[in-house]
């Protein structure tokens, strides 16, 4: 499907992107706005920070309006409707197998018009603390805010997306709005659609559906990051104990190059420990993994790091593997040119395979858009990328000072 699809953008004067990848003959539509601004943004220079969780309380409250929520007008014109908050990005999206036109304008009015009160502001409070209570009682996500804190010691990307119990109580309706003109600006967004769409129908909804006028930008500035932790350990009431290896990479590379790099650290960790890897054999055979086991790479701007991660009964020994192997890997051995070819080709046929899904298309187009990333040449990039540059940064990474660690033992043990 890579040759067939087009990829339509018009950018409006406001500076907002509205981009389209027609599918004629397909039946479902999908459409995300995305807007960069996500959980990370707290920064606001000379000591002011925005609470904790805001960028995640924004996105629940943009859904109610004067009298009624948006979630039953997208019912009402046949579609599914839901949106994410991520450390850096937060999103709105809806699925439909009808009325994409009527369902684009709600999502438009969906982002387009705030209406924060005193009244709705308190209740809402009182339902993300019970998500945040309910996500105190998961080991896997307590696993990730532990690992979090201690390759970003007090950086906001170690506390929940959706901010604490005591940060809740920051969040208002004024900061609620002052937040959102200033991170909701058009030119901070952008509005992807797929499926069989008309463009210039597209154009016309978005050009009838003006954002309100925004206040001048205060500009988020980067959080400066603390040495990396030294690791550590708590209990906790769970059956099997958790174990989370951590790397952070310190880069200044953004945009293509970044984008470019975090495919190079998937090809190195698949390598290594993927499940087709013959160390991911010698860790299930020495009993310090099960099928929890797994890996994440995250390449943001101004972040990137790898989690490695799972249940195991030696979290010690878990550890200890990881760090050692990582130390005296022998990445120069096992990635000959044959196999790296073949995990390039399988990167391309990931890639291609998601064409045949609206919500992988729009959503990856969406992201990719605000690192400057044209997501139909992905296929060049990842022909563009050489075993030497993937070695290479294999020695960048696989440093003793770039680890860190965090256990999570099964109480009682």
């Amino acid at each position: 499907m890579a040759e067939k699809l087009t990829k339509l953008i018009k950018t409006m004067p406001s500076g907002f992107q509205v981009i389209a990848v027609p599918l004629p003959g397909y039946k479902q539509t999908y459409s995300v706005a995305m807007t960069d601004f996500g959980s990370v943004d707290t920064n606001l220079g000379s000591g002011k920070h925005l609470p904790a969780g805001i960028a995640h309380f924004i996105e629940h409250k943009l859904f109610a309006k004067p009298g009624y929520d948006v979630s039953e007008k997208f019912a009402e014109y046949g579609a599914n409707s839901n949106a994410y908050t991520s450390y850096t990005k937060t999103a709105y999206l809806f699925q439909t197998l009808e009325n994409p036109y009527d369902n684009l304008k709600v999502l438009l009015d969906l982002v387009e018009h705030p209406y924060f009160t005193e009244q709705n502001v308190q209740s809402e409070r009182g339902i993300i603390n019970q998500e945040i209570q309910m996500y105190l009682d998961m080991p896997e996500w307590v696993l990730e805010q532990k690992i979090l804190a201690q390759l970003y010691p007090h950086d906001p990307i170690s506390a929940d997306i959706a901010g604490s119990s005591e940060s809740l109580q920051m969040i208002n309706k004024d900061n609620l709005l002052a937040t959102y003109r200033n991170s909701y600006r058009p030119a901070n967004m952008d509005l992807v659609i797929v499926g069989n769409v008309d463009f210039d129908k597209i154009v016309d909804v978005v050009e009838q559906s003006p954002f309100e006028s925004m206040d001048s930008q205060t500009e988020i500035e980067k959080n400066k990051f603390e040495p990396i932790g030294p690791g550590g350990q708590s209990t906790m009431k769970i059956s099997q104990s958790r174990a989370a290896f951590g790397i952070r990479i310190d880069t200044d590379l953004t945009g293509y190059d970044l984008v470019k790099y975090q495919y190079i650290l998937n090809m190195i960790m698949e390598t290594l420990i993927g499940e087709s890897s013959e160390n991911y054999q010698t860790m299930t055979n020495k009993n310090l993994i099960d099928d929890s086991f797994s890996y994440n790479v995250v390449a943001e701007n101004d972040y990137c790091f790898i989690i490695v991660s799972g249940s195991t009964n030696k979290p010690d020994e878990f550890q200890k593997y990881l760090r050692d192997y990582f130390l005296n890997n022998d990445l120069d051995k096992i990635l000959t040119k044959d196999k790296f070819e073949r995990i390039r080709r399988d990167a391309i046929g990931a890639y291609l395979f998601a064409q045949n899904s609206p919500d992988a298309i729009a959503n990856q187009i969406a992201e990719l858009q605000f690192y400057d990333v044209d997501y139909l040449q992905l296929v060049q990039l990842l022909n563009s990328i050489s075993l030497e540059e993937v070695l290479q940064a294999s020695k960048d990474v696989f440093k003793n000072d770039n680890f860190t660690y965090y256990n999570l033992i099964a109480d009682g043990k």
